[in-house]
């Protein structure tokens, strides 16, 4: 038997809502199967895709917000490494600065038993300096090269400290100390070293259009 509409129209209203119902449970069938499902692994990897541009997107308008901060700090930093850097000796200047130290223990009535430099210890821009230092006096005469060390130009850092073997001597009591004093030495780069960092720099076009010198009124 022929299923038209006009015998659809006569049947009983429950047969009609199931019918009806039929025709829903199939379309939804065929959406979740043909639409839904084959696209759920890519509208989860959208929606992962946007959680991640609106954390960049936040982070951005962070930096953003605090640009001009940032820019200040950059500015204050850039003048304190170059204050550190006029305070860092060359080579040539190390001779003279370690027989600046000992002459300064020597003024400060300081007998040196050992005054013996290191290997250097090499840095990005900088190299460290020990000196292997032991000295004979007084806890005052030590006290004072320390305070004298620590007014020169140069950075001169004093560590490692140890005192023992303390003895009276002609109604003073005398230590002796031993300490590391650590300079440091701005390295200077040689001129093949700058050669090679120059051409790693981008060449800047040389077409840019010349401008007009200012007349004199």
């Amino acid at each position: 038997m022929a299923i038209t509409l006009e015998t659809i129209v006569k049947l009983p209203t429950s047969r009609k809502i199931l019918i009806l119902a039929g025709l829903v449970a199939v379309i939804v069938g065929l959406y979740l199967y043909l639409i839904y499902w084959p696209n759920l692994d890519l509208l989860k990897k959208k929606k992962a895709e946007m959680g991640t541009l609106e954390t960049q997107v936040r982070e951005l308008r962070i930096v953003a917000a605090n640009m001009k901060r940032f820019q200040a700090e950059a500015a204050k930093l850039r003048e304190e490494l170059q204050l550190a850097i006029t305070q860092l000796p060359t080579s040539k200047e190390i001779p003279a600065l370690l027989s600046n130290v000992s002459q300064l223990g020597k003024e400060s009535g300081l007998e040196f038993l050992l005054f013996k430099p290191a290997p250097e210890v090499s840095r990005e821009f900088y190299a460290e300096i020990p000196v292997e230092i032991r000295v004979k006096g007084t806890y005052h005469n030590v006290a004072l090269f320390f305070d004298r060390v620590g007014r020169l130009p140069r950075i001169v850092n004093i560590s490692e400290v140890s005192m023992d073997n303390a003895k009276e001597t002609s109604g003073r009591w005398e230590i002796n100390t031993a300490c590391t004093a650590t300079t440091f030495k701005f390295i200077e780069k040689s001129p093949e070293e700058l050669a090679k960092e120059k051409e790693k720099k981008p060449v800047e076009s040389k077409s840019k259009s010349k401008e007009t010198p200012p007349k004199k009124p």
